[in-house]
């Protein structure tokens, strides 16, 4: 089984990316009722799934493949914010496995901050990388670089 083969992804996505893709797109094919390409219907896993996810592929999946597979699956924003205290946990079956504790609550708001705040830092660089926006100078502002020019040149 070939987990590297291309989806259509975001813009210009590496072949990890590719790879992850494709490998949730495997496990949402076989296991429906619990895993789900579609971003906003992910719910939350079994405590320990790889294991279970290990026996029933029967190795197809390396044990390093399937931690980045559910690292990048389980810290989706998406993901992260159904963690709330107290809701089902789901097996490969799509039956209850467990709930949500109070700790995992508070360690997926942990994470949803830190990535808002990554996100926020990002969009702040690239602000302020940017040029200027080519504005027309009006006849003050040329006027007044020219008096400052000036006093500069002066001193």
């Amino acid at each position: 089984m070939n987990i590297a083969q291309p989806l259509a992804s975001s813009k210009n996505p590496s072949k990890r990316e590719q790879a992850i893709a494709a490998t949730i797109a495997l496990l949402a094919e076989l296991y429906p009722k619990c895993f789900s390409i579609y971003q906003e219907r992910r719910r939350p896993l079994k405590a320990g799934i790889h294991v279970d996810i290990q026996a029933a592929l029967d190795g197809a999946i390396t044990p390093g493949e399937l931690r980045q597979v559910l690292g990048y699956y389980c810290s989706n924003p998406a993901y992260l914010s159904h963690l709330r205290t107290g809701v089902e946990r789901f097996d490969l079956n799509g039956e209850p496995a467990g709930a949500v504790t109070d700790d995992e609550e508070t360690h997926a708001r942990a994470m949803l901050a830190s990535i808002k705040a990554k996100k926020e830092a990002r969009a702040a660089a690239a602000n302020a990388q940017a040029p200027p926006a080519n504005k027309r100078l009006s006849l003050a502002d040329l006027k007044a670089a020219a008096l400052k020019r000036r006093q500069s040149c002066s001193k």
